[in-house]
């Protein structure tokens, strides 16, 4: 990526040419957890705790901070390529080993909604992918793939 490249996406950015749009969702202790079948091993992830430290108090006068724990599939995030047996030998593979440049590319946003609000456990797969690509063409490689389900509203 060129520096005019890059001026040009800051630019774009500071002023307000190119929209930004928050995909993450506020963690909280009703935030769904994944849970695994007993066939695929120990499979509770923690939720969401948020422990207050201090808040301009006694216990911190001048900040406010806190402790928090969850399992790592909880709210938004992204799966690394080491956490499929598929990503294990690719060097770079861990989140502290991606390269920053990764993070940036062009996206692919699958609509589900419909098919979420239908079907509470609605589960996209392989063929519902090649039907929606059969409609809105082949996702390109390299790209982020986004899959909108609405079930935070």
């Amino acid at each position: 990526m060129s520096t005019e490249t890059l001026m040009a996406l800051a630019q774009g950015l500071a002023g307000g040419g190119i929209k930004v749009v928050d995909l993450s969702t506020t963690l909280q202790p009703s935030t769904p957890t994944l849970q695994l079948p007993a066939e695929f091993g120990w499979g509770v992830s923690w939720p969401f705790h948020i422990e207050e430290i201090s808040r301009y108090d006694d216990r911190g006068p001048a900040w406010y901070w806190n402790n928090f724990k969850c399992g790592e599939h909880t709210g938004t995030h992204f799966d690394a390529p080491i956490h499929w047996v598929s990503g294990k030998d690719y060097e770079e593979h861990a989140t502290d080993t991606l390269p920053a440049e990764r993070f940036i590319a062009p996206a692919c946003v699958i609509n589900a909604v419909a098919e979420s609000a239908a079907n509470p456990d609605f589960l996209i797969t392989v063929d519902f992918i090649k039907s929606w690509e059969a409609q809105h063409g082949e996702i390109e490689a390299g790209s982020w793939l986004l899959y909108r389900t609405d079930w935070s509203k």
